[in-house]
């Protein structure tokens, strides 16, 4: 009686145990042997017979996570991506799979629908706050919004989630440019007012002496007109072109489309032709992009290589009917220091003969020691205007529209740069820019 009393509090004790706590990864332990419902082990006290299963046995397929349960090495992996996290703008559309597992972008959030999979398991977005739906993770670092009032800075004052630029401007305005992404290279005008505006007449150019290049004779009081070098140009809008209202037009500096969409993201709106003709070249995906005209000057006004500077340039948009003695001035932007033939604007001293005309000179321009260049963008970054108003720009005496002085604009403080980027996922590369959209300036 006494062995098989034995025998009884071991067969209970062993219907009792269970194996180690199971371990808490991203999917229960397998089943072992040591499973309740698997053959129990031989022990001391069964003199070497194994013990057979008895009805009090309660078979599981699978362990059940608890608490107590331990990550170990032996754990499935959720499956991420394999790459680092976008350094500049995240993809515009969403992950299919789960979310990167390397550091959230460095720029601007997520401009599309949140990410499918699980949230970042890096630091939050250290850049606006994302555009589409609420990341199920970390909430990001960008700015929380304190309700103000509307102004023209580039900023959603009023917390509306829009940024309210309408009405900011009186005329065409530069709004963004982007120098350092040789198939992405771009001017964008913006029409702040209420009516569409007519482009046949508005021309841009990158050259200070531009007033010098539209077949008029020009004299520059102590100095020679710059020469239109091949990297120049000035560009007249196409015939009948227009700008609605509180829209936006993109100039692209390039005519290798396929690029330019893949960095840019769109299609530009406008672009300079070669010197004689597109014939031959492949426009495709951006078939709805115009060319821009060359002005009446003798030779060509639009360079074999026109692009623009990174370190320095001037960028004048400004509007003649063919037949103004003057032209005048819509709006102008310097950026970096001021070297060789990429000079500030400064027309004081600069006159024009029409044939058969006689002489009419300028008004003074702000000296070019006084007035203000705004910084240079970086690597696939842009410089963007983040006041539409102009700032404290002197509005009387100038050359610019409605006598404003364009070249008095305080450049350090109404525009800033984004932040440069390096290549995205899949080793796209793309802009930390918004062409033909409001720039974001928070």
């Amino acid at each position: 009686m006494l062995k098989h009393s034995r025998l009884l509090v071991v067969g209970l004790l062993l219907v009792g145990c269970n194996d180690d706590p199971t371990n808490v990864g991203t999917v229960p332990d397998d089943a072992s042997m040591t499973d309740l419902g698997a053959v129990d082990r031989p022990v001391a006290t069964d003199n070497g017979a194994v013990d057979r299963p008895v009805a009090t046995d309660n078979p599981v397929a699978t362990d059940t996570p608890v608490a107590t349960d331990t990550p170990v090495a032996t754990d499935t992996p959720q499956v991420t991506d394999n790459g680092v996290v976008d350094a500049g703008p995240a993809d515009a559309g969403f992950d299919a799979g789960a979310i990167d597992a390397g550091s959230v972008d460095a720029g601007p959030a997520d401009v599309g629908s949140q990410d499918a999979g699980p949230a970042d398991t890096g630091p939050a977005d250290t850049g606006p706050t994302d555009a589409g739906a609420t990341d199920s993770g970390p909430t990001d670092a960008g700015m929380v919004c304190t309700p103000g009032t509307e102004t023209c800075n580039g900023m959603d004052d009023d917390c509306d989630g829009l940024i309210d630029e309408s009405g900011c401007g009186t005329h065409l305005l530069i709004t963004e440019v982007v120098v350092d992404a040789t198939d992405g290279e771009f001017i964008e005008i913006h029409n702040p007012t209420a009516s569409a505006i007519d482009l046949s007449n508005v021309y841009v150019s990158d050259l200070h002496d531009y007033a010098c290049y539209l077949g008029r004779a020009c004299t520059i009081a102590g100095r020679t007109a710059a020469s239109l070098g091949n990297s120049d140009f000035v560009a007249r809008f196409p015939a009948g072109a227009s700008l609605a209202p509180g829209q936006y037009a993109t100039l692209a500096l390039t005519r290798n489309f396929t690029a330019f969409n893949s960095v840019a993201g769109v299609c530009p709106t406008y672009y300079l032709p070669l010197v004689t003709s597109d014939a031959g070249v492949n426009l495709a995906p951006c078939i709805g992009s115009l060319p821009m005209r060359p002005t009446a000057h003798s030779s060509n006004s639009i360079g074999t290589s026109a692009g623009l500077t990174n370190g320095q340039e001037p960028i004048v948009l400004f509007q003649w009917d063919g037949t103004a003695p003057l032209v005048t001035d819509l709006d102008y932007v310097f950026w970096g220091t001021p070297s060789g033939s990429n000079l500030q604007v400064d027309k004081s001293g600069t006159s024009i003969t029409p044939t058969g005309g006689t002489a009419t000179t300028y008004l003074a321009d702000t000296p070019v020691a006084m007035q203000q260049r705004a910084p240079v963008p970086g690597d696939n970054a842009a410089l963007v205007r983040c006041n539409y108003a102009e700032g404290a720009e002197r509005r009387t005496g100038g050359n610019g529209l409605g006598g404003h002085d364009e070249t008095s604009e305080p450049l350090t403080s109404t525009w800033r740069t984004t932040t440069p980027v390096t290549a995205s996922d899949a080793g796209m590369l793309r802009l930390n820019a918004t062409p033909g959209a409001v720039n974001d300036c928070r």
